[in-house]
């Protein structure tokens, strides 16, 4: 009993390659249609060069694909394919796992190159390398995360944290009982592994989808789709056909296309959204500073204006505060500058408080704006700070003259509750920064209303890069986001202003788009897939029966048709090849027919020619042994002797004749000597000598013949193997006591031959093949009368080649046959 077959292992039916193209092409649409998601700080060396690594990636991966599909094309296409792929990913691994230490994508990048590359060799190319890669990635990852938890990616060390031991031992598990079914060949223990391996890679793709590594999160869920892909093929695709042929040129016409022209769009939009962007918040960022310069500007004038006035000095002199309390509350009411207003003596005590806070007493010589209004003339702009009524602030302030006394402060306070509640100019899109680049502390912050704390933008921009007057950068934020940053100082002022704005929120419709045209594309394929299933269901089942009718052609007959549909270059080709199967069926039917003919020819040439030979051989073995025995026979017998042998000679000359005949009929050498002569005469000397040599016929040829002679330019040779052939034919198939009738007549410019006899007759339905070489009717084959069946078609071809034509008549079997002859009088060479 034979035993079962083993079942071949899921594992051979998925290469590595595709794993990698799938995953190069899917990696490729994210860098290109989205870039800025890879703001997180393991990507951002390479930021900049994002795009070009995501068409590398798409390019390559595009081009190993159709090197699987399209396994004709050259070989170094693929190589293109797949150098084109590595490039990008040995830079992404480079930065990805070696700078960043993630060992996980560490290991799983230089083995599936590794495999990438072998896999194309022709030593390892039928080889299937998918169960040592996943072996080995299962095996590494296991002593991984049992060893090192933390030495892999941050995301997925936060993620398995809790389960790091199981996940661990799921991965030892399954390489070791992977590699175990591979070694004893096993393909239940390859599922089970497998099918564990698919659920560990999608776990690890949810927990890096949810934490936004997109490439990650892309590779595994390739690997998971291919684990799962080989728990559930039973069979292995054959790529081959018309179907087949079909959807890769449908797919490659309409998913790739798709897929360029949106990576294209996707690309202008968001060059065309940054200009904007930039252009934007450029004019946001001035906008700004020109309302921060202009506030400030009246504040520092309406300061050096109270200061400079005279009144204001005589009271500050004479401490008039009265006075002053009149103007501090004029200004603080009316002037839409100051919040609070104040002034100090020489020493930094409080002359008059604010009418607004209320009395405040103390000394504040240690504030900056003390300091720098009496180390300078000018009107000194503060820091940020807390004023004694506990409200963040900026103060303008400037010395009051005394003339010769220890001169006052007049100090302007501006609060900056107030400046933030101001509405900004710019777009609620963006997010707005003023700080005081003196200390870094904020004035204003649009996003949480902070103040005098230190400048979020400062956390992760260098100072020395906002110190220009005017400028435009891109950064990311602590959360890996892209920030493009619009920055300008306000003149005159230590103030900073800070417009950001975070692409994502920016580029939300163009990611909707991007994720459009890849639904697009994911629908023209699924519809490509149908509709080549339809288009190559109806012209595959016609190649089909065209296949079918070449495979009937090989036992010699078609049978019937193959059916033609419609008019297209299908229908074409099926319309030819029923043509060529009909003229190729007629020609096996005429080759087979012609090899009938052979067959019957060689046997009758060898059954004709044995027959005259054997009594010659027999006479002359007599002849020889009388010879021997000196016998002397009467001159009579040895005259009868010499008569038999003539005949048998003759019978063989006449047989070689006419195979000689046929041979040179068929070559087209049959020669005409054309010459003046009486056919008349003609008639009656070969009806005389057929008569004389065909004694055993008791019935006369009866002659038919002009009262003159009958003159034409004929060959005389041919004429008179043309009459011979016809009345020994005559002969040989009529009794011998039946008359056999020649008759010669004319007409104007003809000659006519007949030549009747009342034989065995001829079927009607042999009498249009009559003339064929080695053609016999049916009741001529009963009643054999010798000859090769050459005769009648020398006939036919005498009298073509002299211009005219011959029939044969018979009222059927018994009833005799006609021959009649019809030649012109002046004959030309007919070929």
């Amino acid at each position: 009993m034979d035993a079962k077959p083993r079942e071949l292992s899921p594992l051979i039916r998925v290469r590595v390659d595709q794993v990698a193209a799938a995953f190069g092409l899917l990696v490729g649409i994210t860098m290109v249609y989205v870039p800025y998601e890879f703001g997180a700080r393991v990507f951002q060396p390479i930021y900049p060069s994002i795009r070009l690594l995501g068409v590398a990636f798409l390019v390559g991966s595009a081009m190993m694909i159709a090197a699987m599909l399209y396994s004709d094309w050259p070989a170094w296409f693929g190589w293109l394919g797949r150098a084109l792929f590595l490039a990008p990913l040995a830079i992404y691994w480079w930065t990805a796992s070696v700078i960043f230490r993630g060992l996980t994508g560490g290991i799983l990048y230089p083995l599936m190159s590794a495999c990438l590359i072998m896999e194309s060799l022709p030593r390892w190319r039928e080889r299937p390398l998918m169960p040592g890669f996943l072996t080995a990635v299962a095996l590494s990852f296991g002593v991984l995360l049992l060893l090192g938890p933390s030495q892999t990616s941050p995301t997925l060390s936060a993620g398995l944290k809790q389960v790091t031991l199981p996940v661990a031992l799921l991965f030892l598990g399954s390489g070791g009982l992977l590699a175990v079914g591979r070694l004893r060949r096993q393909p239940t223990l390859d599922r089970l592994a497998i099918g564990v391996l698919c659920a560990l890679f999608a776990i690890l793709a949810v927990i890096l989808g949810a934490a936004s590594s997109w490439t990650g999160m892309e590779l595994y869920m390739v690997l998971s789709l291919a684990c799962l892909l080989l728990v559930f093929l039973r069979r292995q695709p054959q790529p081959s056909g018309v179907r087949w042929r079909l959807f890769r040129g449908m797919a490659f016409a309409s998913v790739l296309p798709i897929i360029a022209v949106g990576a294209l769009a996707s690309v202008l939009a968001q060059k065309a959204i940054e200009r904007e962007l930039r252009g934007k918040a450029q004019q946001a960022v001035l906008a700004e500073a020109a309302w921060l310069e202009q506030s400030a500007s009246m504040a520092r004038a309406l300061v050096s204006l109270q200061v400079q006035d005279p009144s204001l000095q005589d009271w500050a002199r004479s401490r008039e505060k009265a006075a002053l309390y009149k103007r501090f509350e004029l200004l603080e009411r009316s002037s839409g500058q100051f919040d609070e207003v104040w002034m100090l003596d020489g020493r930094g005590d409080v002359v008059l408080s604010s009418p607004k806070t209320g009395p405040v007493q103390g000394n504040f010589s240690h504030r900056d704006y003390f300091q720098g209004a009496k180390a300078s003339n000018q009107v000194y702009l503060s820091e940020p700070f807390l004023n004694a009524a506990g409200i963040p602030a900026v103060v303008f302030s400037s010395q009051v003259p005394a003339g010769g006394q220890d001169p006052s402060v007049f100090v302007g306070g501006v609060s900056l509750l107030r400046l933030g509640h101001q509405a900004t100019l710019t777009s609620r899109s963006y997010h707005v920064e003023i700080f005081d680049k003196r200390d870094g502390r904020l004035l204003r912050e649009t996003e949480h209303g902070e103040v005098l704390t230190r400048a979020p933008i400062l956390s992760f921009v260098k100072e020395g890069a906002l110190s220009t007057d005017e400028g435009i950068l891109e950064t990311f934020d602590a959360s890996g986001q892209r920030l493009l940053i619009a920055h300008a100082q306000v003149p005159d002022t230590p103030w900073t202003v800070v417009v950001v704005s975070r692409l994502r929120q920016a580029f939300a419709p163009v990611t909707r788009l991007s994720a459009i045209v890849v639904a697009v594309a994911l629908l023209a394929g699924a519809i490509a897939l149908l509709l080549s299933r339809w288009v190559g269901q109806d012209v595959a089942q016609r190649l089909e029966a065209l296949r079918d009718g070449f495979a009937a052609l090989k036992t010699l007959s078609l049978g019937q048709p193959v059916p033609a549909r419609g008019d297209d270059e299908v229908a074409q080709l099926t319309a030819g090849f029923n043509e060529m199967a009909a003229r190729i069926e007629q020609t096996q039917k005429e080759l087979r027919e012609a090899i009938t003919l052979r067959d019957q020819f060689l046997s009758m040439a060898s059954h004709e020619l044995r027959t005259p030979l054997t009594p010659l051989k027999a006479t002359v073995e007599l002849l020889l042994r009388q010879s021997d025995e000196n016998q002397v026979l009467p001159l009579e017998r040895q005259r009868s002797t010499l008569e038999r042998l003539r005949r048998q000679v003759d019978r063989l000359t006449r047989l070689v004749s006419d195979m000689l005949d046929m041979a040179r009929i068929q070559g087209g050498r049959l020669a005409m000597r054309r010459a003046s002569m009486d056919l008349t005469a003609l008639a009656r000397e070969v009806a005389d000598r057929i008569q004389h040599s065909s004694r055993e016929r008791s019935a006369p040829i009866q002659l038919e013949l002009p009262e003159g002679p009958l003159l034409g330019v004929w060959d005389e040779q041919r004429l008179d193997q043309l009459l011979t052939n016809l009345i020994e034919n005559a002969a040989r198939y009529s009794p011998p006591d039946a008359p056999i009738q020649v008759c010669i007549g004319s007409t104007a410019d003809r000659a006519l031959i007949e030549v009747k006899d009342q034989g065995i007759g001829v079927p009607a339905e042999s009498l249009p093949s009559l003339f064929t070489p080695f053609y016999r009717a049916r009741n001529a084959a009963q009643h054999y009368a010798g000859g090769l069946g050459l005769g009648l078609a020398i006939c036919r071809e005498i009298v073509e080649r002299h211009g005219g034509t011959i029939q044969a008549s018979s009222a059927g079997p018994g009833q005799g046959t006609r021959f009649s002859v019809s030649l012109p009088i002046d004959s030309q060479d007919t070929p």
